[in-house]
């Protein structure tokens, strides 16, 4: 294994961490039998990724960082570095990065732990952005983990082509979330929130609260437990895990509380 010299997101700030460049083949194998769910082939976990967030912050060096372009250092969870759609964990050092760069179609940040800066405002642990098509930014100040997922690569030539927006800001963490977002019944004992995200971007996202045992069917990329645990294709997953289709396709989870807990899990479609 080789070891290369990680910036993880910041322009200028390094160390050196052990990985291998087959991210997508090698990621399930490198994680410990407890952040992977049994695979039932019939069902999308069998073409999933699953990752427990708590132990990727406490072990980073055990996952396949690369780097997808200078002082930029991703692992794909989906698509390739050059397929339009994408998932990616981020991993960053204090004081952390970035050149402005543009996105022609909607982009994702999701706050596993840390904190991340641009021109739109500070985004803390917990928190959940999405920029619009023809929007563009600067990160500065950016430490910790992310989960970011786009519509299309950012673009760092084309800067003059950003035009004035307004992301969409969500604190996931929010004990008043559900009173401070519309959740609308979906089914009988599960509410949805549908994030009010550009049509046009080639993304789309929810946020859904169960507390029926039920299934709720998902069409989706990835699904991220907020609050409680959640039974997803027929396994339990508490707060903090991650289930990630290993392609660019949606895959079909079927959602539902628990016996004894009620679910809040974050879902986000291409």
């Amino acid at each position: 294994m080789k070891l290369f010299r990680i910036p993880l997101l910041a322009m200028g700030l390094f160390f050196s961490v052990g990985f291998s460049l087959h991210a997508n083949t090698v990621l399930a194998n490198n994680l410990r039998s407890s952040a992977i769910a049994l695979r039932d082939k019939d069902s999308a976990l069998s073409k999933s990724n699953i990752i427990d967030l708590k132990e990727l912050i406490a072990n980073p060096k055990k996952y396949d960082f690369f780097t997808f372009r200078p002082n930029l250092e991703k692992l794909i969870l989906s698509g390739t570095a050059d397929s339009k759609h994408i998932s990616i964990l981020w991993y960053t050092i204090p004081n952390g990065s970035v050149g402005l760069h543009y996105h022609s179609m909607t982009e994702s940040v999701y706050t596993i732990d840390g904190t991340q800066t641009d021109a739109k405002g500070v985004y803390p642990t917990g928190s959940l952005y999405f920029n619009p098509p023809e929007s563009g930014h600067k990160i500065t100040n950016s430490t910790g983990f992310f989960i970011l997922a786009y519509a299309s690569p950012p673009d760092f030539s084309n800067t003059d082509k950003i035009k004035p927006y307004t992301p969409v800001q969500i604190n996931t963490a929010d004990p008043d979330l559900e009173r401070n977002h519309t959740f609308n019944y979906s089914q009988a004992g599960v509410k949805v929130y549908d994030v009010p995200v550009d049509p046009k971007g080639g993304m789309s996202s929810k946020i859904i609260k169960s507390t029926s045992l039920i299934r709720y069917k998902y069409l989706g990329n990835y699904l991220l437990v907020l609050k409680g645990s959640c039974n997803i294709n027929g396994k339990i997953f508490g707060k903090d895990m991650l289930v990630v289709a290993k392609t660019i396709e949606t895959q079909s989870y079927s959602l539902s509380a628990t016996s004894d807990n009620s679910c809040l899990a974050l879902g986000l479609s291409f």
